[in-house]
């Protein structure tokens, strides 16, 4: 899973605009989420018509700009990007979604803190 560095690295920006959009899409998701499945037949529909669930999120939220109306974040700097730069937005809303802080030098991968080993 790519890191919020890795996907800032990949699209020329920053990681904390990484952060600053998966937030939004996810203020945005929790927003309208409901709704945008219950247009299909049922959730499993829903998760079926799209090649993941980051997939079906970057549509739901950035395409027609839902994360402009029910997002609470500026993200001027995401609808200003060239697309030389980034040719896709919803790509990169994919990739956001999925990111991921990067790990901790003092946890086990498992996310265990290596000061409980005694």
């Amino acid at each position: 899973m790519a890191t919020y560095q890795d996907i800032a690295t990949k699209y020329g920006i920053t990681p904390d605009q990484v952060k600053e959009l998966q937030w939004a899409m996810a203020d945005t998701w929790s927003a309208i989420g409901c709704d945008y499945i219950a247009c299909f037949e049922s959730e499993q529909e829903a998760y079926d018509t799209f090649n993941s669930e980051a997939d079906m999120v970057a549509e739901a939220t950035i395409d027609a700009d839902r994360i402009k109306m029910y997002g609470n974040t500026d993200l001027t700097w995401f609808y200003e990007l060239s697309r030389d730069t980034v040719p896709s937005r919803l790509k990169l809303g994919e990739d956001a979604w999925d990111a991921k802080s990067a790990p901790s030098q003092d946890r086990y991968p498992s996310g265990v803190p290596k000061a409980w080993k005694s």
